[in-house]
């Protein structure tokens, strides 16, 4: 809302004349919306100046009413709008004008009135298009909150847009008031005094919601809309009055015609697995980086105890070098808590991926995570203990990397193993077979048997970087080992690289890690 301060001459003058800009920044959906507003309140003034001061009170009265428009913003000029910054300090002289802080370049990309539809009222249905964004506007209050749900997917996590000023300036918000403000969707019934149970829910907490920052007059979606969707927009406005006005509204999503690119994991439903292991979406094409964001924000995972008790555990995705498919794997801070079961929604049908590519389909996962069994191997001391929730359950002498061939330091992950298995070296030239192999690393690091090498073990390091055990221990060892196991080698004079394994999560530092996700 814009107040003007004004004596009744400069009033007619400023409605008579051409409007000059209000601030030095009026551009954009916002600023052209201001400008609409400012035009229809000016009256054609008269000899008298009670007259003038009618007719303003009676436009005053009339536009009492909040307006909301919802419409769709292209991704560039949604992008431009976002980068607008503060305006300087309007003169004393309400009436002055000033030249825009931005160049008229950057004034035109913004989004125009236009851009935000026709006036939209509660119980509308609008259509907009796949990879656009929603662009909400009001006119006499300001936004209080928003929630934009899409029916098929509650799950996805709250769309945080942009908010904007009457001058069209992108609004900053403030992240605890965000975060406070965000309710999630419960199906929990509570107990009345009665004893009695009440399953309803207030509208407005069956939603996550969006608080704006003060004197927020639009708002524009960061993501794109999914091909064949239908969203439930809830806005809440407040007038100057202090009086709330709710906005409910269906927006459905046309089909797309892009080429489907499929998505897969390598982890099973009911798969018990350890507690290093991450979870690998694998893309059948390369996912371009401007959409990654959008591809992120929807996946959900989900952290229980074994009785069904949410737990909570940070952990991020993250977007893996093409090889040459995309790959996003996710991963905890630290190792994923033992005995707990986890739940992964990846709903990523017609979602963009590329300019001309959506998903294929959309893909869940729930799988367990067992006992926490972490193996530690020592190049100095030549010896590899296992512990398994705390307690030791192994401790062997070992044979580890050959200084010309050596482990490598670093947490490694147990990927597969195998009863009788092939071992095959072009850079040394050999081929055995060995029995009991846990492959910890696609480097060619392994856990397994080598009898030939049980003289020494617990003494020198003569393998070609895998550990060496005796038979007995080896099998042991193997009937132990699951995917997702860590392993953790030190002692040596090289350590592992983050580009050698499908599997290399753990060789970054968490820091690293979480730049590796798409979203801020």
């Amino acid at each position: 809302m814009i107040l003007l301060h004004y004596h009744d001459s400069q009033f007619s003058s400023l409605c008579f004349n051409e409007v000059p800009l209000l601030s030095t920044k009026i551009q954009g959906a916002i600023a052209a919306l201001s400008a609409l507003a400012l035009l229809t309140a000016c009256t054609p003034s008269s000899d008298g100046p009670d007259a003038t001061r009618n007719g303003a009170n009676k436009t005053a009265e009339a536009a009492a009413d909040p307006e909301f428009r919802v419409g769709a913003v292209s991704s560039e000029a949604a992008e431009s709008a976002s980068e607008s910054t503060p305006s300087s300090q309007p003169s004393e002289d309400a009436t002055s004008t000033a030249k825009p802080s931005q160049s008229t370049d950057a004034a035109t990309a913004m989004p125009v009135a236009g851009d935000f539809g026709e006036v939209t009222e509660s119980g509308d249905k609008i259509a907009l298009e796949a990879g656009q964004r929603i662009g909400i506007s009001v006119e006499n209050a300001d936004l209080s909150d928003i929630s934009v749900t899409e029916e098929a997917h509650p799950r996805i996590a709250h769309d945080p847009g942009t908010f904007f000023d009457a001058s069209g300036t992108a609004l900053e918000t403030d992240d605890e008031a965000q975060a406070g403000s965000t309710v999630p969707s419960s199906t929990e019934s509570e107990t009345a005094d009665d004893g009695s149970k009440d399953t309803e829910t207030d509208d407005k907490d069956s939603a996550e919601t969006v608080a704006a920052p003060d004197e927020s007059a639009a708002w524009i979606s960061t993501y794109g809309l999914v091909a064949d969707s239908e969203y439930t927009l809830k806005v809440t406005a407040t007038t100057a009055d202090g009086d709330e006005v709710d906005l409910d509204a269906t927006i459905t999503v046309g089909a797309s015609d892009g080429a489907p690119m499929s998505v897969r994991t390598t982890l099973a439903d009911d798969q018990t697995v350890g507690v290093a292991a991450p979870i690998m979406l694998n893309f059948g094409s390369t996912v371009s980086k401007d959409f990654r964001d959008d591809v992120e924000r929807r996946l959900s995972v989900k952290v229980t105890d074994e009785d069904g008790k949410e737990r909570e555990v940070e952990g991020s995705w993250g977007w893996l070098y093409d090889d040459p498919q995309s790959r996003l794997h996710f991963r905890p801070k630290e190792f994923w808590p033992a005995h707990s079961k986890v739940s992964v929604d990846v709903p990523l049908k017609d979602v963009p991926t590329g300019e001309n590519s959506v998903g294929k389909n959309d893909l869940t996962l729930d799988f367990e995570i067992g006992r926490k069994q972490v193996v530690k191997a020592d190049v100095k001391t030549h010896r590899m203990t296992v512990t398994r929730d705390g307690k030791q359950v192994m401790d062997f002498p070992a044979s580890l990397g050959a200084p010309k061939s050596p482990s490598y330091n670093g947490t490694h992950v147990v990927m597969s193993k195998a009863a009788d298995y092939t071992m095959t070296s072009e850079q040394w030239d050999y081929e055995t077979d060995v029995q009991w192999a846990v492959r910890i690393h696609n480097n060619g690091e392994f856990i397994h048997a080598a009898p030939w090498s049980a003289g020494v073990q617990g003494s020198q390091n003569v393998s070609h970087g895998c550990i060496n055990l005796t038979t007995q221990r080896a099998k042991e060892y193997y009937d132990s080992a699951i995917f997702g196991d860590p392993v953790e080698i030190t002692g040596s004079h090289v350590s592992l690289s983050t580009n050698d394994s499908d599997i290399s999560d753990w060789v970054y530092s968490w820091d690293e890690w979480k730049k590796l996700s798409a979203l801020d």
